[in-house]
């Protein structure tokens, strides 16, 4: 009579990060006999035991996860045995692998770092050491399955040492597809802006080092790009390269060795260090301590991310202070990750690169992150983060679909296979370029799953750029996109909440834009219950802040009280620009817009150099130990800033920034009771704050401290990221019925 045994059904992240392992060493230890192996929706084990030992092997399966391994679900089931087994292997996959998960890249670990740094470790100073543990997944892979003939490593023979590490079970570098040491290595070369090789291997490193000493600016090729890279202390060499990128004033991110690094120039909490030394290594937004000069103008705040890979270990053993890393694109491009590319297209800007002969298949930006409340709260998610896969529940249909996200900062979602994958951050579509890289992202996905999509998603703006493609989708209305982004992500599945949902722009349904919205809202449905007063704009570059200032007085009638701030400008242009305004059918109702006016006012600032950089500077300007604040005034439900904006005309920055961002605060907190009351509204249920304005750490502090009881995005985005997850998790919770065309 053939034995009873366990099946284990285990879907997750368990394909690729030394899952089998795990479980073929715990199976050894406790002397079970059996067999673990891959399968289409994860991992399936077989264990010959009694349920004592099998809850103990569970116990220590779910303590001792590998670092990137994650289990969604486990089914237990039992059946008679096929075959006696005598002892635990791990077995060939009985899949078709087609449907497995694409993990992103991630930062080299303890264990690799530990051995780089060992002089006796064959590895010793390799700038590709890695395993199951850590280092590139995505960026290397050409197609399912993840194997290294199917990888960017395909051209690399494995050495005999690294061979019998990668067939060793018992071996964290078992199955390790990217795995090469010094015998088997990928070569590196630096190379002047002509494309002539002058060092290669570690004397590249070291004359690159020598190079960044000398005030150089070059251009490092990263796990998913290229960074345009120069000495952080060095101000004369930040300045070239700000000069030569094009990039005056926006913030720049920096590089450094590690901890001890960082916290010379930023002060750091304990939540923060995690974040910093975590496998995903982000770009993390700190308070500064020493801000040096060129870095960063309209903020206190500095961007740090800590070496990620071996590759910049390997350089800061010849080089001391922190270097500036942003990256290597045209402005409002996407990274570039080619050799040929960044000939082409930003030769002039670099003096040196540094290359290695890996080819990078799927390009990826640093992630960005800062902590709220003692949570992490991403801001753009990419390396380490994206692509990101999460199963659904029965609350959500099984539909094979795509949701195309927003114009800005995007990101799209497929829904398939019962399941969400959300792609890497892509940015803004309105360049050539970066639509490309969409579709490219797209069709690798598409053809790595074989997908037909039924059902298209998109946004409601006539004008986005992905509807002349796909002009029989699904709209979702932008800010109800972003409301069901935070729904989702808070399992707030069924309930109807209420929600603020501030930013810069969303086409509304009565087709003017929105942007200062207050909603009612549930995975199924929303109602627009108040808005910021409407206003009308003179042109359609909101760039221009001025004329959105203009816009306010002359809506407001100040034109006498904003005397000293009209006297700035040509009296024949700001004629003009009034019989534009006069004439225009621009409205908008965005806080984000708002923001902007105010901003020109209290800074004297024509035009913006960048995106949020009014944001930024109140949040610099903002003074926690003064009592100040404007008052909105509320009625017809509609949000009025007159009184404020006459206020703000008059005060110095301090007490506006203060005064503007205390009166926000006030004014949310006063709408949440008033409509919480008059909806009947569960007051235990959080409000909702998504969109763009609250990406600011200052406002969310402020309402946390006065007691809001609120969730805002921080696992995703709570920017436009996150368009196309509430675009899609909208249509997947309404009924079978529910018709997209």
């Amino acid at each position: 009579m053939r034995p009873f045994i366990y099946k284990l059904e285990i879907s997750g992240l368990v394909q690729g990060v030394g899952f089998r392992p795990l479980v073929f060493n715990l199976a050894q230890n406790l002397k079970l006999k059996g067999e673990v192996f891959n399968d289409t929706k994860g991992v399936v084990i077989f264990l010959s035991c009694d349920e004592d030992k099998l809850e103990l092997f569970l116990k220590f399966l779910k303590t001792n996860l590998p670092a990137l391994a994650r289990i969604d679900h486990i089914h237990i089931s039992t059946q008679k045995a096929e075959q006696a087994y005598i002892d635990f292997a791990i077995t060939k996959s009985k899949q078709n692998l087609k449907t497995g998960a694409m993990l992103s890249d991630f930062a080299l670990c303890e264990a690799c770092k530990k051995e780089f740094y060992d002089p006796k470790n064959p590895r010793y100073h390799y700038p590709f050491i890695t395993c199951t543990h850590c280092g590139v997944r995505f960026s290397i892979i050409k197609k399912l399955p993840y194997d290294r003939q199917n990888t960017s490593m395909a051209k690399f023979k494995m050495c005999e040492f690294c061979q019998s590490e990668f067939k060793n079970p018992a071996n964290r570098r078992f199955h390790a597809q990217p795995i090469s040491c010094p015998q088997c290595a990928i070569e590196v070369h630096l190379k002047d802006n002509a494309g002539r090789v002058l060092a290669s291997n570690e004397k590249a490193f070291k004359q690159s080092a020598k190079f960044l000493k000398q005030g150089k600016v070059l251009a490092i090729k990263g796990m998913g790009g290229f960074h345009l890279v120069c000495d952080a202390l060095n101000e004369k060499a930040v300045k070239l390269l700000r000069e030569r990128k094009h990039r005056p004033f926006k913030p720049l991110a920096l590089m450094c060795k590690d901890m001890q690094m960082a916290l010379k120039l930023a002060f750091i909490t304990p939540k923060e260090e995690e974040l910093l030394n975590s496998i995903l290594k982000p770009i993390v937004l700190l308070k500064a301590k020493k801000m040096p000069a060129q870095i960063a103008f309209d903020t206190d705040k500095i961007g740090i991310m800590l070496a990620y890979t071996p590759f910049h270990l390997l350089l800061f053993e010849y080089f001391s202070n922190p270097i500036v890393a942003t990256s290597a694109n045209i402005s409002s491009e996407s990274i570039i990750y080619s050799e040929k590319a960044l000939l082409e297209k930003l030769n002039g800007v670099f003096d040196y690169y540094l290359d290695y002969e890996r080819e990078i298949i799927n390009a990826s930006d640093d992630s960005i992150a800062c902590v709220f409340d003692d949570e992490f709260m991403f801001l753009r998610t990419s390396r380490g983060i994206n692509p990101c896969y999460i199963e659904l529940d029965e609350n959500f249909k099984n539909e094979t679909a795509l949701a195309l996200g927003a114009e800005l900062k995007n990101q799209f979602v497929i829904a398939f296979d019962k399941k969400l994958l959300i792609s890497p951050y892509i940015g803004d579509l309105k360049s050539l370029d970066t639509k490309e890289r969409f579709e490219t992202l797209l069709g690798f996905f598409r053809k790595s799953y074989d997908l037909n999509f039924t059902h298209i998603i998109s946004d409601k703006h006539p004008h986005f750029s992905l509807n002349q493609d796909y002009k029989e989708a699904f709209k979702v209305q932008h800010h109800y996109a972003h409301a069901c982004a935070v729904l989702f992500e808070h399992g707030f599945y069924t309930q109807k909440l209420l929600v603020f949902a501030f930013d810069g722009t969303g086409y509304g349904d009565d087709a003017h834009i929105w942007g200062g919205e207050v909603f009612q809202a549930s995975l199924k449905e929303y109602e627009r219950l108040a808005h910021f007063n409407e206003f009308k704009l003179i042109n359609a570059d909101i760039t221009h802040i001025q004329n959105l200032a203009l816009s306010l007085i002359f809506k407001y009638g100040l034109e006498q009280e904003a005397y000293h701030f009209l006297a700035t400008m040509d009296a024949k242009k700001q004629a003009n620009l009034k019989k534009i305004y006069t004439q225009s059918k621009l409205y908008t109702s965005s806080l984000g817009r708002i923001i902007d006016a105010f901003g020109s006012v209290i800074f004297s600032k024509e035009k913006l150099d960048y995106e949020a950089q009014i944001g930024l500077l109140m949040e610099k300007y903002y003074d926690f130990s003064l009592n100040y604040s404007y008052n909105f005034e509320f009625k017809n439900n509609q949000i009025c800033v007159k009184n404020a904006f006459l206020q703000a005309l008059k005060d110095d920055q301090k007490h506006a920034c203060t005064g503007f961002l205390n009166a926000l605060a006030t004014c949310i907190i006063k709408l949440s009771k008033l409509y919480k009351k008059k909806l009947h509204l569960d007051e235990n249920l959080p409000v909702l704050l998504c969109g763009g304005v609250f990406q600011n750490t200052t406002l969310l502090n402020l309402l946390k401290n006065r007691g809001l009881n609120f969730k805002t995005g921080l696992k995703f985005p709570v920017n436009d990221s996150s368009i196309a997850l509430g675009q899609m998790v909208h249509y997947l919770k309404n009924d079978p019925a529910f018709k997209c065309f």
